[in-house]
């Protein structure tokens, strides 16, 4: 049986990554024209971006109003910046990730059990486009609602943010416009496939757990020994696999979260101070929506990663170890001891990704909308 390529499943996520200089070729980034590159985009279109974006947001922090407009979208911003450069810083890692999985212990064993793996794949694939055309017309709707409404011809930007020039003048606010687009775009985009990728490491782990039962349920009992081997070999290189994969992403996550969590908030209340379904709403909206799947993404995958590590001890219970020796059978129980520890993607070791913590964000995020919508009520 040919092996299989689970690289393939994230190639349009590397392929974005090449493109804004997240992705060298080589192991790490080298002193070179594709280094330039990632400075060039990431300073240009990310960095700079969000320092006139904050920069609009601290001299103007006694304006509520001005005050949630640009921090819901700033924050997230910003925190794309952030993701960025932790990719970029831990790009060794990640590369080292993607080898590990053409690796003999993950790779099926006949067409069953590629099944058995394709429904989750189907799963991820279905939300990283949903993502994708999500995040694509929200950042549309940011870029040509100054065009709709005519507030361009007023020469109004499409974000608010401050800069050390006349940005209503011509030529300067063409190309600011330009900048603005250029930049939600690349950002919006970035942030949708590091999103994805994160979780596509825990879908992977979920895949190889799925594989590892069905070798437990199916092992040979003339070749139990030797099988069990395998298959302790193969849990060990999934843990591994996990502890490496959590270690390099647990920062970008933990800040996603408590971005995600303010931003969720602030737009919910900036939704009550439009008029409904109108433009700028459903910008709202198609916003939230955004930064709602991507937590769920998260939490989607971790949660069925500790679902399939728990039933590891049950494939090992329903395998076929009364026919084996009592030597075998010793191991046998050793093994599913082990598995009792249960494997879980968590966060600087706060909280662990699970739908659990995805109800618990949405409860947070409407206790801070309430609370600014209190405070706006009382001005």
């Amino acid at each position: 049986m040919e092996k299989y390529d689970w690289v393939s499943n994230i190639k349009v996520n590397l392929m974005v990554f090449r493109i804004v200089g997240l992705w060298p070729k080589g192991k790490n980034y080298e002193l070179n024209l594709y280094l330039l590159h990632a400075i060039i985009i990431s300073g240009t279109f990310g960095v700079l971006h969000c320092a006139c974006r904050t920069w609009k947001l601290l001299t103007n922090l006694n304006d509520l109003e001005v005050v949630a407009g640009t921090a819901f979208l700033s924050v997230s911003e910003s925190l794309v910046v952030v993701k960025m450069f932790c990719l970029a810083r831990n790009i060794k890692t990640f590369k080292g990730l993607l080898p590990m999985l053409d690796n003999d212990l993950f790779q099926p064993r006949n067409v069953n059990q590629i099944d058995l793996v394709t429904p989750s794949l189907n799963t991820w694939k279905f939300m990283n486009n949903l993502l994708g055309v999500i995040v694509t017309v929200a950042v549309s709707s940011y870029a040509v609602a100054p065009l709709l409404t005519g507030s361009a011809k007023k020469h109004q930007l499409p974000l608010l943010a401050s800069y050390p020039y006349d940005a209503t003048i011509t030529p300067f606010f063409e190309i600011t416009y330009l900048h603005q687009v250029g930049s939600i775009f690349i950002l919006g985009i970035c942030d949708a496939n590091m999103d994805t990728f994160v979780a596509a490491f825990s879908l992977y782990a979920g895949n190889q757990l799925d594989i590892l039962c069905d070798n437990l349920k199916n092992i040979r009992p003339g070749e139990f020994k030797k099988e069990l081997v395998f298959c302790v070999k193969s849990y060990g290189q999934i843990v591994s696999f996990v502890e490496a994969y959590n270690e390099a992403f647990n920062w970008m996550i933990f800040v996603q979260f408590f971005t995600s969590t303010v931003s969720l908030a602030l737009t919910m209340f900036l939704m009550t101070t439009v008029e409904p379904f109108d433009g700028e709403f459903f910008s709202f909206v198609f916003y939230e929506t955004s930064l709602l799947l991507e937590i769920f993404i998260y939490c989607w995958f971790g949660n069925e990663l500790q679902i399939k590590s728990a039933r590891v001890f049950v494939a090992a219970f329903h395998s076929r170890w009364p026919e084996a020796s009592n030597s075998v059978k010793h191991d046998l129980l050793f093994f599913m001891m082990k598995t009792q520890n249960v494997l879980k993607i968590s966060t600087l070791g706060l909280f662990d990704l699970s739908l659990e913590i995805f109800l618990k964000i949405l409860k947070s995020a409407y206790s801070y909308f309430a609370l600014v919508s209190r405070l706006n009520s009382d001005e």
